[in-house]
């Protein structure tokens, strides 16, 4: 796999793929990981003219990297206080066998599968807040541990945003259009000074398009990279960016630094967490995961991810669970689970696997998996 460390010159934009109307305030998304794949496939092709859609095998991240340490999306049973400028101190939501009537499930919205609620039991108001986490952080979550504010990167200590305004263009004579409202507000991100995102990407040397250059190992794909400028292309307004590389294997990386083993044994009756480190993307915002019921979910709101290609002619756009999203999945029998690994559709269902390329969205469903003792309440 290739590491690369990204680092904007500039404000970037990256775009959800959310429709818009004139007057609107268009709001910069942290990048989902097919974007950045693109602007990685696209320096390629300016070197070998090759058709890039199909020469990855997967990809991992984008996550940050602020001070030389590495940050991954927070996951959203960690909370914080409400109603004040910046989170001081974290909370965790647990999911409880619920004995109670306080809390009864057909009392409310949740989806019919879901079994239980995650609660805090405390006397804070609390609710989910945008950030990250660092890996002791993480690995701290993973064993159910106290996790302190020091672990957790909030938006406010990666970006800032900057507003400017954008005129609507005429896409049929590449002009400003005649309208007489077309100005709309964009909101651009800017990284601070010592932040930088990072993404894996793992090609894959079968493909078709990839043994056309002769290419059969990571070594001349370097050599591209290596050459000046070191620069992609990247957001929509395709803004500068340079990067800085490496070779580094990421499933092998995480574990080692979590301290995780690559096979976990789950027994029947177990409650596994399952957090979201990309996107998750399912038709109609539901699945079915073989060999486990829902026994629990925290999302914060849910996000859109969406991709544009007009040479490919592609125009889609889905609704997604955000990155952090943490799920309690209940085996209903024993079995051996890769981690981290991706959910991909199989046969009906879902299933953790790590794919070869046949994602529609590259990169999403990455996840990460711990155990969880559930109490009752």
């Amino acid at each position: 796999m290739i590491k690369f460390k990204i680092t904007p010159y500039d404000v970037v934009f990256f775009g959800s793929g959310r429709p818009f109307n004139v007057g609107d305030v268009v709001y910069s998304i942290f990048p989902h990981p097919h974007t950045l794949a693109g602007a990685i496939c696209a320096k390629i092709h300016a070197h070998t003219k090759i058709d890039t859609s199909k020469i990855l095998k997967n990809v991992y991240g984008p996550f940050i990297e602020k001070g030389g340490k590495l940050y991954f999306p927070k996951p959203s049973s960690i909370l914080g206080e409400r109603k004040k400028e910046g989170v001081e101190s974290v909370f965790q939501a647990h999911p409880y066998e619920l004995n109670t009537k306080l809390f009864r499930k057909e009392n409310t919205n949740a989806d019919s599968n879901i079994k239980t609620f995650p609660l805090y039991m405390g006397k804070e108001d609390i609710g989910t807040f945008p950030a990250f986490i660092s890996i002791e952080g993480l690995r701290k979550w993973l064993k159910g541990e106290k996790i302190e504010i020091h672990e957790i990167l909030q938006y406010k200590e990666i970006f800032t945003k900057e507003e400017r305004v954008g005129i609507k263009m005429d896409s049929t004579v590449n002009a400003v259009g005649g309208e007489e409202d077309a100005l709309y507000r964009i909101e651009f991100m800017r990284l601070k000074e010592d932040v930088s995102l990072v993404v894996w990407i793992e090609f894959d040397f079968e493909a078709e398009e990839i043994r056309k250059t002769g290419f059969s190992d990571e070594n001349k794909l370097m050599e591209i990279f290596n050459q000046p400028p070191r620069a992609l292309k990247i957001g929509g307004e395709m803004k500068n960016a340079f990067y800085e590389l490496g070779r580094e294997n990421f499933l092998e990386f995480l574990r080692e630094n979590l301290g995780v083993s690559q096979m976990v044994k789950v027994r029947a009756g177990d409650i596994v967490k399952v957090l979201f480190l990309t996107p998750g993307v399912f038709p109609n915002f539901k699945f079915y995961m073989e060999g486990f019921e829902m026994f629990s979910m925290v999302l914060e709101k849910y996000t859109i991810v969406g991709k544009y290609s007009p040479k490919l002619k592609i125009r889609k756009t889905v609704r997604a669970f955000p990155s952090g999203t943490v799920m309690w999945l209940k085996a209903k029998r024993d079995m051996l689970l890769v981690n981290p690994a991706f959910i991909l559709h199989e046969d009906g269902g879902y299933s953790f696997k790590i794919p070869n390329g046949e994602q529609d969205f590259i990169g999403s469903n990455l996840i990460l998996i711990g155990k969880e003792e559930v109490k009752n309440v």
